[in-house]
């Protein structure tokens, strides 16, 4: 007998992607979903009985593989448990000489495994590394001074771990200046601001002066100047609306963003629900499903309403210029906003702000800060908002929650102004 039970087979996604459920025999009647990529077959479970949904489900999984390959990252990646345990073996053959340093990468490597071992290699962070190193901290009586070096060797051994993962292919890339990045303040600038609700205001005010001044044309502008501006001003409203990261968003294809209607999300569910046609209310209605690659891996980012709007936006641009694009192109198809965003910075008196005897600046990391600041205002747990923008919640905590204003504390715990903050990041 095989596998499939009689008369549940089927197949999806061009015969690419098989669906079934297991003969009787396996005691089970979850759905399955089988398929191969790199010459390797996947077999993976919907955990669920319900036939419409399980096709949803393998699907996504389905096209979450090929997303990875597409995007050259490694599609059969392994946990650290798993590296750890070949990357021993390696050891044992006699890669490193020395008995006493291979002893040493053995004790940090049960600490590594106990601490990360269920996490993919491929997805490990700086982060994640940090989280490590606090709970190492907390658990240890030396000194700081002795309990840095320690730090530090852990770090170095992790480093050389991570080559290895990179030179056998478990990974693409490896994580370079972990002293650094780590140890040596490589969190996230807190002294880059964001905007608050009238400085956006006035951020996309100001954006909009500068679209008009180049399609006037003359010194100022020009057919070319307009139209950069005009993707300019699509990519502040995603960014604010996102919260991904300028380099994730610049990653973008077309075939990443996928747009979403809530009505119909309800109508799949059995429930019909209608939104008025105002403003504010279509922003509530529409949002984006975004596969990001950045700095910190691959993830996935729901936006807000403003981002569904600003790629609708980008493709009436694309018409009004005559430009073609397919789904394997980058979105925004430049190398960098950043003379053109710094420009409009200046130009609206918004790069700098003085506190105290610091002046601070502005720059683009300062939309992802809006975007996370008025997520956390509008009570959105700290570990919701690092899940979607690729970062921990106890990142987000560290650098954002704990420093807002008692004001803001104050309306956050009690629910004042709930709704108005999520709607600061508008299309307007």
């Amino acid at each position: 007998m095989g596998i499939y039970r009689q008369g549940t087979k089927f197949t999806i996604r061009e015969g690419k992607l098989t669906i079934f459920q297991k003969d009787k025999k396996y005691n089970t009647d979850n759905w399955y979903g089988r398929f191969f990529i790199e010459s390797k077959q996947v077999e993976k479970s919907s955990k669920s009985k319900n036939k419409k949904d399980s096709v949803k489900i393998l699907g996504q999984i389905f096209d979450d593989y090929f997303s990875k390959k597409r995007l050259g990252l490694v599609v059969h990646s392994k946990t650290l448990k798993d590296c750890w345990k070949l990357f021993v073996e390696d050891l044992k053959k006699g890669t490193f000489k020395s008995k006493i340093t291979t002893q040493g990468y053995l004790q940090k490597g049960k600490l590594f495994v106990q601490h990360m071992g269920k996490l993919k290699v491929d997805r490990i962070t700086y982060d994640d590394l940090r989280d490590y190193l606090t709970k190492r901290m907390g658990s240890s009586n030396r000194s700081d001074k002795l309990r840095r070096e320690t730090l530090k060797g852990d770090l170095r051994t992790f480093s050389i771990f991570d080559t290895w993962c990179v030179q056998n292919g478990h990974k693409k890339r490896k994580l370079s200046s972990l002293l650094k990045q780590v140890l040596g303040g490589g969190k996230e600038d807190t002294s880059r601001l964001y905007f608050d609700r009238n400085e956006y205001q006035k951020l996309l005010t100001t954006s909009k002066q500068r679209i008009k001044q180049a399609e006037q044309g003359g010194l100022d502008g020009g057919k070319r100047v307009a139209f950069n501006r005009k993707l300019l001003h699509q990519f502040i409203i995603f960014a604010v609306n996102t919260g991904i990261r300028t380099g994730g968003i610049l990653n973008l294809k077309w075939e990443d963003v996928s747009l979403r209607d809530k009505r119909v999300d309800y109508l799949n569910k059995g429930i019909e629900k209608n939104w008025d046609k105002n403003f504010f209310n279509q922003l509530d209605r529409y949002y984006t499903f975004n596969n990001v690659k950045d700095k910190s891996g691959i993830y996935k980012n729901i936006g807000l309403g403003g981002s569904y709007f600003a790629i609708e936006a980008i493709k009436k641009l694309f018409k009004e210029y005559n430009k073609v694009y397919n789904q394997g192109d980058r979105i925004f198809n430049v190398k960098s906003f950043s003379v053109g965003f710094n420009s409009l910075l200046e130009e609206a008196g918004l790069k700098y702000e003085k506190r105290g005897n610091d002046r601070l600046r502005r720059d683009s990391v300062s939309l992802r800060h809006t975007y996370i600041v008025f997520q956390l205002q509008n009570n959105i747990s700290d570990y919701i908002v690092g899940k979607n923008v690729g970062t921990s919640g106890k990142m987000i905590y560290e650098n954002y929650s704990k420093h807002l204003q008692t004001i803001e504390l104050v309306d956050r715990l009690t629910g004042v102004n709930q709704r108005r903050h999520l709607r600061l990041v508008s299309i307007k």
